[in-house]
């Protein structure tokens, strides 16, 4: 049984929004020791990236990381409005998720233009196999 380090995104900060904190658990390997942290409360579940890092650590570093994590006040709190009330979190430790921008079409009549076109050869076609 090893030891790992595992950074992971965690929410409860604001919608669209994260912060990385770092989990201290026993794994075979390191794909296990992700696993194990993405069904962990307050990891991002159902995002594909909510894992940053998975580092191989001592037994040593893995004891002082499960006191640190014990004593952070982020994951004693129960829900996020003790979490606001408490100040658990920094929020210059907030980052945001990098959304893809929307695409908006830029020359609409001319998409208008194309799509009465296409309605209309359509609409002659059956038009004519009727008659």
């Amino acid at each position: 049984m090893n030891y790992y380090k595992v950074e992971a995104k965690c929410g409860h900060v604001r919608k669209s929004h994260y912060i990385i904190k770092s989990f201290y658990v026993k794994a075979d390997n390191g794909k296990e020791a992700a696993a194990k942290v993405r069904l962990f409360p307050r990891v991002k579940h159902d995002w594909k990236d909510a894992i940053n890092a998975v580092c191989k650590i001592s037994h040593e570093e893995y004891i002082a990381g499960r006191v640190d994590a014990n004593n952070d006040l982020y994951f004693r709190v129960t829900n996020s409005t003790d979490q606001r009330a408490c100040k658990c979190v920094a929020y210059d430790e907030v980052y945001e998720r990098a959304m893809p921008k929307k695409r908006l079409r830029e020359n609409k009549t001319f998409y208008y233009i194309k799509m009465q076109k296409i309605i209309s050869k359509d609409m002659r076609r059956q038009l004519s196999e009727v008659v």
